[in-house]
């Protein structure tokens, strides 16, 4: 059976002002995380907060995302799936940051998919939310493959996510070392630059000695990244 309160936020979810479907996604979805809900109401909040998902106004879908975090896994998964790739910055990160709470099996699919997006904006959340699930060897394949983008922000998103990993789980850090060095011998200059910082940043020694290596690489991209390890060196 629906409460008032209920039926009244269902009806102000359909308004045709975007402020009061806001307030009204957000007050579904804060009514959504209840315990006491009978399947009659839980089925209707879905509904209501599903159908947001779609709305028109990027707050409004970011707060279904929020929403959606708290329905059963059933009901909200394959909507968040859809909202990892957004074209609204604020809503992909809370479908991300949802999913990967709500259902952590169906958030990996989906993660390892939008990795390959298009759109370098998508591939970062998707590896920033790989780096919040439990490492696994496709995980942390995806994140390696990552390190060869051109895009600078997906290269340091998995990079930061492989660190991470090896931080949670110590085991890692000699897999990602050995790639890491081999990286640097790679014929694509985006992986042997973010190598030298990878495996500065993991603490393997001889980076001084790999920077001046890399002086002399013919990418100017590597050569910068070679001048500002460098600098570390002697900070």
């Amino acid at each position: 059976m629906l409460t008032h309160q209920v039926t009244q936020l269902l009806m102000q979810a359909r308004h045709t002002d975007p402020p009061a479907r806001r307030a009204a996604v957000t007050g579904l979805g804060t009514l959504a995380a209840r315990p006491t809900l009978d399947p009659v109401q839980v089925e209707a909040i879905a509904e209501a907060v599903i159908t947001a998902a779609h709305d028109t106004d990027p707050t409004v879908r970011t707060r279904a995302a929020r929403g959606l975090g708290r329905l059963p896994a059933a009901r909200g998964s394959e909507a968040l799936a859809a909202l990892v790739i957004d074209g609204d910055h604020a809503t992909r990160e809370a479908a991300v940051r949802a999913l990967a709470q709500l259902d952590p099996v169906t958030a990996q699919s989906v993660l390892v998919s939008a990795a390959r997006h298009q759109d370098a904006a998508v591939r970062v959340a998707a590896l920033t939310g790989l780096r919040r699930l439990p490492a696994s060897g496709r995980s942390v394949a995806v994140l390696v493959a990552a390190l060869s983008d051109d895009h600078h922000g997906v290269q340091g998103t998995a990079m930061a996510g492989l660190l991470a990993f090896t931080a949670r789980d110590p085991r890692l850090a000699s897999t990602v070392t050995g790639m890491a060095r081999e990286g640097l011998g790679s014929d694509r200059p985006p992986l042997r630059e973010i190598c030298l910082e990878l495996l500065y940043r993991l603490g393997v020694p001889g980076h001084r000695d790999r920077c001046l290596a890399a002086l002399t690489d013919p990418h100017p991209r590597v050569r910068w990244r070679a001048v500002r390890g460098l600098e570390y060196a002697h900070a």
